[in-house]
């Protein structure tokens, strides 16, 4: 059974309010920095659309609403947002300047690589992600552990395993992101993905946190 917190966009917003508290609007306008003016940017999983009304209408960006969830998509398109139904394991990414992921690589998990493969491909010029790296589904209380985990139950079913920055950063850091830094009081990872400065065939993978 999915979640409640996927059953209405209030429901999803508020829930990760709780979660980040006053981080919250940190997590948009560090992704944002990245973004130029007039950029066009496909959000994958998109969920609230938080990213564009809190963080990138402003900035004139030509934004495009990925996701799964048709209850989410169709409260989308009554705010003007456009988008597009999206099974990212099943289909391809939409190309833009900008492709991003917020707070979703862990439902992929064990297909992450083949999900970022996909983004980095879409990508004209850069991809974004963030993840937590701190999750209740990790915690050592048998409580929290299950409210995470049923917190972020898809209709697909739970997703048990999450990521630590010791887990995660080597994986971003082998798909050739350049920055990989933690963000939201130490929450979560945010990780870029600069197309211009990948290095040239024959050499390796350049990487800094």
């Amino acid at each position: 059974m999915r979640s409640p917190i996927y059953w209405h966009p209030f429901l999803y917003e508020l829930s990760i309010r709780l979660l980040y508290g006053r981080h919250y609007n940190e997590r948009f306008f560090a992704v944002a920095q990245y973004v130029n003016e007039g950029e066009s940017v496909v959000d994958i999983c998109a969920g609230d659309c938080a990213l564009h009304r809190y963080a990138l209408k402003e900035r004139g960006a030509s934004y495009l609403a990925c996701d799964i969830n048709e209850t989410f998509l169709f409260w989308a398109q009554r705010r003007n947002i456009k988008t597009k139904q999206l099974d990212v394991m099943e289909s391809g990414v939409p190309q833009a300047d900008c492709v991003i992921m917020m707070g979703s690589l862990c439902q992929f998990i064990p297909n992450e690589k083949k999900v970022i493969e996909k983004m980095v491909a879409a990508a004209g010029r850069v991809v974004i992600i963030t993840e937590p790296v701190r999750n209740w589904s990790q915690s050592r209380w048998g409580v929290l552990r299950w409210l995470g985990r049923f917190g972020s139950r898809l209709d697909s079913g739970e997703a048990p395993l999450r990521f630590t920055q010791e887990t995660l950063t080597p994986v971003l850091q082998a798909c050739g992101f350049q920055t990989v830094q933690l963000i939201a009081g130490g929450r979560e990872l945010i990780a870029v993905l600069d197309k211009s400065r990948l290095p040239t065939s024959g050499e390796g993978p350049k990487s800094h946190t």
